[in-house]
């Protein structure tokens, strides 16, 4: 399992009622065929909130957890499984 950090973690994402469907992560768009697993998490984390959604998905070929953060409307990818 790998782990990347923030500032390799952005992400553009295609939504489609409101839930990805679809991501450009390393110059390509990868379809997302489907959603595993989704979350929120709303916490104070060093001081800070943390308000984002969470995805469990396939895209790709690939299962990675993506996030949308939900006070900057930013994505990022937070983890890649191998």
């Amino acid at each position: 399992m790998s782990r990347l950090s923030d500032e390799t973690a952005a992400l553009e994402v295609r939504t489609r009622d409101e839930l990805p469907s679809a991501i450009r992560w390393k110059d390509a768009w990868h379809p997302i065929q489907h959603i595993a697993l989704s979350w929120q998490l709303d916490v104070i984390w060093w001081g800070a909130r943390v308000y984002r959604d969470y995805y469990k998905l396939l895209a790709g070929g690939m299962a990675l957890v993506i996030y949308h953060d939900l006070l900057t409307d930013n994505w990022g990818i937070q983890r890649v499984y191998d």
